[in-house]
Parts: C-alpha cells; structure tokens; sequence
C-alpha cells in the first residue's frame, strides 16, 4: 500500500525552565525527555543558556543551540529578578538565525519575543497569576511586567496548550480566547513515585528535621510556599486538629524550597505563624527534597495536603496517588475530578472542614486505604509518553498549517 512521505519538521524548543525546581521545570523535564524517546524523524533544536547547557540530563537526542546570556532566564524571570533586554534579544536573534517549522514554549515563564514570523505555540499553566497577583507577585510593577509579557506570547501564538482542562477554560474565559486555539496536554508523574515495599525510615531521610518517633505519623504538604499555596489555613487546621483531637504522635512535614526558589515565597510569615502557635516541634520545614527521598515521604505519610486557593493541575497530587498516599486538595483545581475517590476535598477558605475533614481520614484507615486503591488505579491513565504525544501531533499541526 503506498504511504505518502512525511517531510521532518524543525522544531525549536525554548529550555529556559530545565533548570527550575517548581511545577514549570517538571513540566520541561517529563515533556521534552518523552519527546526524545520517541522515534521519529523530527529534528528538535533547545535554545538554552550556558548554565542550562552544562545539566546532565538534557536530552542528547536535541541539537543544543547555546545562547550567551548573562543569567539564566529561571532565574532572571524570578520575583525578585528582571529579564534584561540583551537577553532577551540574544534569545529572539538565536532563534530567528535557524530555520523552524514551529517553536515550543513550555512555559509563558520564560516566554521571549520572536524577532521573525513563527509559527508558535505557547504553554500558560494557569491564570493563578492573573487572578491573584498579589499573591503571586508581591508588587504591581512585577505583575504588570507579567502581562505585558503574557500578552505578546499570546499575540504570537498559534496555539496555547495547557495542563488540564480546569485551566483550560480559565485561559479560554480570561482571556476571551476562541476555544479551538486552546488546547490540553495533561501531565503525569514521574515513574519514579510508586509504591515502597519498604519505605526508608524517617530520620534516616530528613535526620535535620525533629520527626515523630517510630510509629508516629505525619500529614505531608509538597510544592512551594508561595502565598496562593494557601499554607497559613492548613498550619490553622493542624493545630486545630491536635489541640482539640488529640493526636499526639501527629506531625506535619512541608516540602518546599525555602533557600534558592526562585519565586515569590512567604516562608518567613510562615515561620513567624509556626512560632505563635508554639509548633516548632511539630511542624518540620523540610526544604527542597530530591524525589528518591520524596518517594519514600509520600509513601510513609498518612495524608498528602494541598490547600492551594488556585492549581492548573497539582502535580503532587498525582505522585501522591502513585505512591498510593490518600490526597485532600482544595476544591479549586482539576485533582478531585481527575482522580475522583482519591481525593477528598474541601472550600480553600474553611479551616473547619479542612480540620474535620483531616480528623475523620486519620481516623478511618479503611477509607484511606480505599483512596489508596483508587488513587493507583486512576494515575495509570497519565503518562509522559501519552503528553509527548498529544505535544508531537500539535506541532504537526501547527508546522504544516
């Protein structure tokens, strides 16, 4: 049977986010290294700074296109960094001198003006930042540089794809966007987070922190602790829980990177609200925690908490769900409708039902473990391999349109 030829596409992809730590940078990561793994004859061009070139795991199926900038874009496009204009336009030149058929942004985040007509497709995660910038920013000319830069990407943009359908018709809406330009590639954990058959003990991984004992349990948090992540309600609701039901041996571990996150953060308010409610020990602050040592945090703990105000997906949820860790998530994201009886959830501004809610899952192990199940049984169907795919078919759209 004949088959007609399918000519390569050239395709460019910005790694501006390789480096970050947060949702952005695993979104790179899982996206553009299951893209290299497939077999195809697209040839993939990544436009990164000299830093970035230096990381071990960048795909070595990419042709690296170096670009000398004088900071890293994740760390120029912080809070509290700026992007210069010399930057910028080494990136848009970089790109300009090589011949695309389309360019992939994986983040708005270190999105950067096209210098010559391309086409584009651009991902925006959510519109956390649009609608709650103070939150997200801390200062109105931050947020105002965030606007004008969202609104050259979409100005330039052949599609948008983002992470999940939540966040989808929250783009579609808020920016009154028609709904065919917007489209969905959802994320998956990392294969790494799965079931323990012997989860490594406690203090033998954060020995920094002051643990419960042998026997003692602990409600995890993961992700950052920017303002949105809504953490202040659920050191509220913890201490609740423990003043009035008891709970002795009951701790809570909040995952994130206080020292070197790049983004806007309130783990100082945090520490001062910790001290208050003289929980010193029994809140730990783990700091960033590479994900051999999370694996093993998801595993052991009785409940994963995410009480964010916003989420566009909510990663942790689902590496919590693969480890088979019960999840109770606000109900302003896509996780209680993705995993279904995974999840329990609750109004972000109701300390009350978080409190009761947290008591009667700690108090029904079967209920939790009938999360569990569900949880494994309903992460099966997020892959990496099935983003990369749904990423490839769009860049064949836009590449040959």
């Amino acid at each position: 049977m004949f088959r007609p030829r399918v000519t390569a596409l050239r395709i460019g992809i910005d790694g501006g986010c390789w480096l970050n730590r947060r949702g952005y940078g695993r979104y790179a990561r899982g996206l553009l290294t299951a893209l290299a793994r497939r077999q195809d004859d697209d040839q993939y061009f990544i436009f990164v700074d000299r830093e970035t070139a230096r990381a071990p795991n960048l795909p070595s199926h990419f042709h690296q296109i170096v670009v000398p900038t004088a900071q890293p874009p994740a760390i120029a496009a912080s809070a509290a960094g700026r992007r210069s204009v010399r930057d910028l336009c080494r990136m848009g030149w970089a790109v300009a001198r090589c011949p695309l058929d389309v360019f992939f942004f994986p983040s708005v985040y270190t999105f950067f003006p096209l210098l010559r007509p391309m086409r584009a497709i651009v991902a925006i995660h959510d519109v956390i930042a649009e609608h709650h910038p103070a939150m997200v920013f801390g200062r109105r000319r931050r947020a105002l540089f965030w606007r004008l830069k969202v609104a050259l990407a979409l100005r330039q943009a052949h599609l948008i794809v983002t992470v999940s359908d939540h966040a989808r018709l929250g783009i579609i809406d808020h920016f009154g966007l028609a709904p065919q330009r917007v489209r969905t590639i959802f994320e998956a954990p990392d294969p790494i987070f799965h079931p323990c058959a012997a989860p490594h003990r406690l203090r033998e991984l954060l020995p920094e922190c002051t643990l419960p004992g042998e026997g003692g349990r602990y409600l995890l948090y993961v992700g950052g602790l920017s303002p949105h992540k809504n953490l202040p309600l659920l050191l509220e609701a913890f201490r609740r829980l423990i003043a009035r039901d008891g709970f002795p041996n009951l701790q809570l571990l909040l995952v994130g990177d206080h020292q070197g996150d790049v983004f806007y953060s309130a783990y100082e308010s945090l520490r001062q609200e910790v001290g208050r409610y003289r929980l010193e020990d029994r809140v730990c602050f783990t700091g960033y925690v590479p994900d051999e040592v999370l694996v093993h945090l998801y595993n052991l703990a009785d409940l994963v908490v995410l009480p964010s105000v916003e989420e566009g997906f909510g990663l942790p949820a689902f590496e919590a769900a693969a480890c088979g860790t019960p999840v109770v998530a606000s109900n302003v994201g896509p996780a209680a409708d993705l995993l279904g009886p995974a999840v329990w959830a609750f109004p972000p501004a109701d300390a009350s039902a978080l409190t009761d809610g947290l008591r009667d899952l700690l108090n029904d192990p079967a209920r939790r473990h009938a999360m569990s199940t569900a949880g494994r049984e309903r992460v099966r169907s997020f892959s990496w391999e099935k983003a990369a795919a749904q990423a490839h078919a769009l860049f064949r759209e836009v590449g040959r349109s």
